[in-house]
């Protein structure tokens, strides 16, 4: 009998003929292992079913990009998780597996894959009133692989057998629906799934929505839960705990004959930039992923140890650790400007605040943007007992640097605010500063009584949804040599000691806590970023941001998300209402890019 396609690729992964990681042999090794055992385990399987649900998924059409108006073509590699799936059953006829968990870097089709096994299980499971659901923490990132679906069902026959509408897929014939399904939708009561789709589980907080599901599957007997993710940073979360279950049960140290798991990644960190072992977490590549596109990949994260903590995790599929070193010393120090001083004079900037506690430092960065390069210009405050405190206590050169110029002293043991306002309105009276970002936390006296002075203050938060696109771009700069400084050894010093936090879903900030340092000059020139950008985010500009930001984040959703989270800072509101807003524009405009291109 000829060997189906996801057979031959079972076999070529046990022969060596094909370069994967051990988890993947694993997952091999244990499908021969069942097949050898089924009989005993009271197991079979159906070989019939397992090819029906590839043809279901391989009739169905891509809607996007180069691919758009093709069919689907399950790659090897893909049949086998279908074949998997679908085709263990127990005795009494039903599916063995209840969950799948797949874990696989970005940009190897997961969210196509999962689009069509959600319209598998509402269409032609054959189960009575099919309630599948796309799952997420947040309603516009369940909508991902809700809206994949819902065009897919526009593009081919099924649209007549089932009805789109702008929350839920329906198919009537059965009583059945696909619908979006999130912690923001409001009580999850009178749930009965017969499929739940979680994807990009890594970005989740808890499993609080896997739970959900999971407690509604009793009435059904074949549910089936669907996890799709790539790696993420958050190890202590509900993702690497199932992940860490996944791997226990293909090393067969943890018995569920309920769980289907297959992790594409390496072997080890010491290959993430060696190309001959990408396919290992990409096996997808030079297919939907190039391997040109992954190079350039990995030669832009050499020098960014943010960079390398994405590609990490969203090209090569590892788990890391959320915080490293932000900026390497060596690539600031390449930074130190040629353009003058003098010639900043009368000159646009923005400015960023960072008062600080009573007996801490005081940062006031202006940022300008002349010669095509944006130029950071610190200020320094420090009271005079607590510099000799932290000379004595911290070895910090402190006097050294008041003699230099680059800290200013004030009197007493704590931070003199007059003293501090006095300055910074001697400062600025040299240029034409636009407007000053501040910790909203911290509204103080000092904010208003510049105000009162003529200066325009805008609040600037801490948090992810605030920093995280400013603190992206800041380092941008950095690394392309955009940023000219004038080498200050006290901003030096503060980003030599400067970690970054990141969040499940790959948001940054400069941690206050884990920095060995104070970072408030950091936080100061960070801020001002929302304004400086205010003429990128014009319409084409905010797509031409998207564009840079897009391979920064898990997902496009969480791109869009965090530059809308931009957009809010600097004028108030959001650009679009939601994510299908802005990408039907932004088909549009790519549309425009192609036929300009001809």
């Amino acid at each position: 009998m000829k060997l189906h396609p996801a057979e031959q690729y079972a076999h070529d992964v046990r022969d060596g003929k094909l370069t994967v990681c051990e988890y993947v042999r694993l997952a091999v090794g244990r499908y021969f292992s069942d097949l050898e055992n089924a009989l005993d385990r009271g197991w079979y399987f159906d070989r019939k079913a397992a090819a029906r649900a590839i043809r279901f998924i391989e009739s169905l059409k891509h809607t996007k990009g180069e691919w758009a108006g093709r069919k689907f073509l399950l790659e090897p590699w893909q049949q086998f998780i279908v074949w998997n799936i679908f085709g263990w059953m127990l005795s009494d006829g039903t599916r063995r597996f209840r969950y799948a968990y797949i874990e696989i870097a970005r940009k190897n089709g997961k969210t196509a894959l999962s689009a069509g096994i959600g319209l598998y299980m509402l269409f032609a499971d054959g189960e009575s009133r099919p309630e599948v659901y796309s799952a997420a923490t947040v309603k516009d990132q369940a909508k991902i692989c809700f809206s994949d679906a819902a065009e897919i069902v526009k593009a081919t026959d099924l649209k007549k057998y089932l009805s789109v509408f702008r929350n839920s897929i329906t198919y009537e014939a059965k009583g059945g629906m696909l619908k979006p399904l999130s912690s923001d939708y409001g009580t999850h009561d009178g749930l009965n799934p017969s499929c739940g789709i979680i994807d990009e589980f890594h970005a989740h907080k808890d499993s609080g929505m896997f739970d959900v599901i999971k407690s509604a599957f009793g009435a059904r007997r074949q549910s089936l839960m669907f996890v799709i993710t790539t790696a993420g940073f958050n190890k202590a979360g509900a993702c690497f705990a199932y992940r860490d279950n996944v791997i226990k049960v293909l090393r067969g140290v943890n018995r569920d004959d309920s769980l289907f798991g297959i992790i594409y990644t390496l072997d080890n960190k010491a290959e993430w930039d060696n190309p001959k072992m990408w396919v290992k977490a990409n096996p997808n590549l030079g297919v939907s992923l190039s391997v040109d596109y992954l190079a350039s990949q990995v030669m832009d994260a050499k020098n960014r140890p943010e960079a390398v903590r994405n590609v990490m995790t969203k090209n090569v599929n590892l788990w890391v650790d959320a915080e490293l070193t932000w900026i390497l010393d060596e690539v600031w120090m390449k930074c130190v400007g040629t353009t003058a001083l003098a010639d900043l004079k009368g000159c646009d900037c923005w400015g960023g605040l960072d008062l600080s506690n009573v007996g801490d430092i005081t940062a006031f960065v202006l940022l300008f943007h002349e010669n095509d390069k944006f130029q950071l210009l610190p200020h320094f405050w420090i009271p005079e007992e607590k510099m000799l405190e932290k000379i004595k206590k911290e070895n910090i050169n402190y006097d050294r640097w008041v003699t230099e110029g680059y800290v200013t002293v004030t009197p007493g043991n704590v931070v003199d605010y007059d003293f501090v306002k006095a300055d910074i309105l001697r400062i600025t009276a040299d240029y034409n500063l636009k407007s000053t970002a501040y910790d909203r936390w911290n509204a103080s006296q000092t904010i208003i009584d510049l105000q009162n002075e003529g200066m325009e203050f805008s609040p600037f938060g801490q948090g992810f949804g605030s920093m995280s696109a400013p603190t992206k771009q800041f380092e941008a700069l950095v690394l392309t040599g955009e940023v000219e400084h004038f080498g200050n050894p006290v901003l030096r010093w503060m980003l030599a000691s400067t970690v970054v936090q990141t969040d499940p879903a790959g948001n940054i900030k400069p941690d206050k806590r884990k920095s060995v340092q104070k970072i408030e000059a950091e936080l100061a020139a960070i801020a001002p970023l929302s304004s400086a950008m205010r003429k990128l985010l014009s319409a084409e500009g905010f797509a031409d941001y998207y564009f840079e930001m897009q391979d920064l984040y898990p997902s496009q959703l969480e791109a869009y998300e965090r530059l809308e989270d931009f957009h809010i800072n600097v004028t108030g509101h959001r650009r679009y209402a939601e994510f299908d807003s802005f990408r039907k524009v932004l088909e549009r405009r790519m549309k425009k890019i192609r036929l300009s291109r001809k």
